[in-house]
């Protein structure tokens, strides 16, 4: 029965219309290289059919479709099947990707509505695979954006002739923010060319795709949060969007399940963005905001409301937050800034762009029982030493001016007047 419900002829009719046009818009971002790389695996249809109670995510079957699509963002990077049940061609495995994918999010509105309109599971279906350039393009520098970790300068690389001493007066993080910048990958193998070293760039990003966990937990979150959705595509006029019930949050959870970054998929995320080491717990909330070319390495960006408004952190673009570092309410990081570790930030902070946020840290507005404290608003370029305390219990804005430089070990307060005061 359910199989008729989801695969009926309806089905098929809505379907192959779609298809035709979404296969036109998806041959050309591939290369034949990637084409014969590309591996889907397949599922049957009365496997896709079967419903699981009210929990209905049946996440054997959720992890094979994630699988496909990282499969078609980034081709040969997860799946290595028997070569019996490969989808040689493009047209059959996006058609089984559309089935698998489409029998997921009809399985979704089945589980909340007694008579759901499936045409609108194919819509978003469709809306998902339209949206696939993008996705790869997101995966693709997301890849990118992890060549900023020394480590991918490994041990078979130095094998081949590059010295620890020659790579250390490097300063490479600053040709990959660059390239991110201009987003054109060219400045940055033309800058490890001039040094001899242009060899190592298809290396480094076969060894990201291969070994680091942090792009696939962002593309993970970029298929939950485009399931959060709502409206007209930009460019395809017969599609539509509206939020899917239940199956975001299920991605979300296996995202955390593999890797411990439990990005919850109503966070919205720019590219370009490289979470080092993710399996020691990454924490983003459903308001929260992540600019594009950040660098996190394990922290919680996490919310202090129980109240359904901004209550999470906004952060700029190419941040650097260390690890364990916790960051709580809505607080605005700007672009440029770095967090120190084990630094705690809450409540109503506003960073202007290029601060820099020792270790151990402390900045945080508290509330009394008579008032809302003001905001704690930092400066452009603000410099805060290690272990210093920074705190406003006053109704009154603190404002540190831009270009300060805040000593290690203080202790900063509120004169009453919105000023800084340095307390023995």
């Amino acid at each position: 029965m359910a199989e008729k419900i989801l695969f009926e002829q309806s089905y098929e009719k809505q379907k192959h219309g779609l298809l035709t046009e979404t296969l036109d818009r998806l041959r050309p971002i591939y290369t034949d290289e990637e084409l014969r790389a590309l591996r889907i695996d397949s599922i049957k249809r009365d496997m896709l059919s079967l419903g699981s109670g009210r929990g209905f995510v049946n996440r054997d079957i959720l992890e094979t479709i994630l699988g496909n699509l990282l499969e078609c963002v980034a081709p040969g990077s997860h799946n290595a099947p028997d070569p019996q049940y490969q989808k040689r061609d493009l047209a059959e495995a996006v058609e089984e990707v559309v089935d698998q994918l489409y029998a997921m999010i009809a399985q979704s509105f089945l589980a909340v509505s007694e008579s759901p309109r499936l045409e609108e599971a194919v819509e978003t279906t469709f809306a998902l695979l339209w949206d696939l350039p993008r996705l790869k393009t997101r995966a693709r520098w997301n890849r990118f954006a992890s060549l900023r970790d020394p480590a991918v300068w490994d041990a078979y690389l130095l094998h081949r002739g590059v010295s620890h001493e020659k790579l250390a007066e490097l300063n490479i993080g600053t040709h990959v923010d660059s390239a991110i910048v201009e987003r054109d990958f060219e400045p940055y193998q033309d800058f490890l060319n001039s040094l001899g070293l242009g060899f190592a760039f298809d290396y480094q990003m076969q060894l990201v795709v291969s070994a680091y966990p942090g792009w696939r937990v962002l593309f993970y979150h970029d298929v939950a949060h485009a399931l959060t959705r709502v409206g007209q595509l930009d460019d395809s006029p017969d599609l539509h969007q509206i939020p899917v019930p239940l199956l975001p949050r299920a991605i979300a959870e296996l995202g955390g399940r593999y890797y411990q970054a439990d990005l919850h998929p109503e966070t919205r995320i720019g590219d370009a963005n490289f979470l080092e080491h993710p399996h020691r717990g990454i924490t983003t909330g459903q308001t929260g905001i992540i600019g594009s070319g950040c660098a996190m390495y394990p922290c919680t960006l996490g919310g202090l409301s129980v109240k359904v408004k901004q209550r999470h952190p906004d952060v700029g673009n190419f941040v650097q937050i260390g690890t364990d570092a916790g960051i709580f309410g809505p607080v605005k990081i700007g672009d440029y800034s770095s967090i120190g570790t084990n630094t705690e930030m809450y409540g109503f902070i506003e960073m202007g762009e290029g601060c820099r946020i020792g270790s151990s840290v402390i900045i945080g507005t508290i509330k009394s029982e008579a008032n809302r404290p003001g905001v704690i608003r930092l400066g452009k370029r603000v410099h805060v030493g290690d272990s210093t305390i920074i705190e406003n219990t006053s109704a009154i804005d603190l404002i540190i001016p831009d270009q300060s430089e805040v000593p290690a070990r203080s202790h900063v307060a509120n004169d009453g007047f919105g000023h800084p005061r340095f307390i023995a």
